[in-house]
């Protein structure tokens, strides 16, 4: 029997690895791979008893898929030759029974945690599975009544240490007919978007509430705003975006 947490780091009385293990593998996944950083010792033990689940652990790097800054409708696969499993780039087989000839691209809109959100479905590229996305609903359109949005974006939400179902949030970007509302604020203290869920199946309308003050009015964000390719990150069950240079939804 080996022994955890020597009394010199000072961490506390000292247990048996087994004991350790027996506390260590009752923690949900994603606290479990956190729990490796309180210590060396935790994270031996962690690593020593493979209490990791290895299929919610990347062992390796099949891939690399990019989209060009200016030619946004076109994704491209970067992989090194390998023995192992590989990885395929081209994703016609989510289209299945269409001939593809040179002109056609099927373009990367997003990516979360191993899937990939394409325009017409959802897909892992390492099981080939995949599923489709039926038509986003339209936005529901805000105050003043003329206000247009020019185009929107999907945005994929996936954590497989906590849920095997996926979330796309649909989102618009900033309104391209700004007549008679020089004063609105943006983003809007309330926001309706469409949302869907893998486990239902289907889309619904949520509402989402603003937290904190306004970024600025929208003749202002409009006149400071630069291009932000899809600028997001998820972390900690939140979604944060990158709307502008001025502020950040979560």
């Amino acid at each position: 029997m080996s022994i955890s947490l020597a009394e010199s780091n000072g961490t506390g009385p000292l247990l048996p690895d087994d004991l350790l293990v027996d506390v260590l593998r009752r923690l949900t996944p994603r606290s479990l791979a956190v729990s490796r950083c309180v210590c060396k010792d935790w994270s031996r033990v962690v690593h020593n008893h493979r209490l990791l689940r290895t299929d919610l652990v990347p062992l390796s790097l099949g891939g690399i898929f990019f989209n060009y800054q200016f030619l946004y409708y076109f994704t491209q696969f970067l992989s090194r030759p390998t023995t192992g499993t590989i990885v395929s780039g081209r994703l016609n087989y989510t289209l299945p029974g269409k001939k593809f000839t040179g002109l056609d691209l099927l373009f990367v809109r997003d990516h979360c945690n191993g899937l990939l959100l394409l325009h017409h479905c959802v897909v892992n590229p390492a099981t080939r599975q995949w599923a489709l996305l039926p038509p986003s609903p339209p936005l529901r359109q805000l105050p003043p009544d003329d206000l247009g949005y020019g185009f929107t974006y999907e945005y994929l939400v996936f954590d497989p240490t906590l849920s095997p179902n996926y979330e796309v949030l649909t989102m618009p970007n900033i309104p391209f007919n700004l007549s008679g509302c020089e004063e609105s604020e943006w983003p809007p203290s309330t926001w309706i978007l469409p949302v869907f869920s893998s486990q239902t199946g289907s889309w619904e309308q949520r509402s989402f509430r603003r937290d904190g003050v306004t970024a600025m009015t929208l003749p202002g964000i409009v006149g400071s705003v630069q291009l932000k390719w899809r600028q997001r990150a998820y972390w900690r069950e939140a979604l944060y975006i990158c709307c502008s240079d001025n502020f950040i939804m979560r």
